[in-house]
This record gives C-alpha cells, sequence and structure tokens, in this order.
C-alpha cells in the first residue's frame, strides 16, 4: 500500500500571509465597486493595524519576561 500524495497546499507561503491577503482584499474591494486607490488605502492600514502593531507589545512582553527569568 502507498501514501496518498499530500493534498495540503498553502495558498500563501508567507507567514501571515503578507502579501497574498493585501492583494485578496484589494481585489475583493475592487471586485465590488471601490476604486483601487481608495482601496489600497483602506486594506494598508488595516494590515498595519492587525498584523504589525501587535508586534510591538509582544516584543515589550518578551523582554519584561525574559528580564524576570520565566522564560
Amino acid at each position: 500500500m502507498t501514501k496518498p500524495p499530500e493534498t495540503h497546499i498553502e495558498p500563501a507561503p508567507t507567514p501571515g500571509g503578507l502579501g497574498a491577503i493585501e492583494a485578496a482584499l484589494v481585489t475583493g474591494l475592487t471586485g465590488v465597486g471601490m476604486a483601487a486607490g481608495p482601496a489600497v488605502s483602506a486594506v494598508l492600514p488595516h494590515r498595519l493595524a492587525t498584523y504589525w502593531l501587535p508586534v510591538a507589545p509582544g516584543w515589550l512582553c518578551w523582554r519584561v519576561l525574559q528580564r524576570r527569568g520565566y522564560v
């Protein structure tokens, strides 16, 4: 008996879908009638708030935990 082929395919091979998610969101917004410029202007702050901003408090917490000897 042979092993079946792998069927799991990653839709975006980047962490958090970086790049692919933005493209999909802009495509979706333009698909429902929004102009490309405003769509990009809406997507980039959204991704900044949901993907990049959480890094700062996470890094700060990591440093505090390291200093207290928890990790």
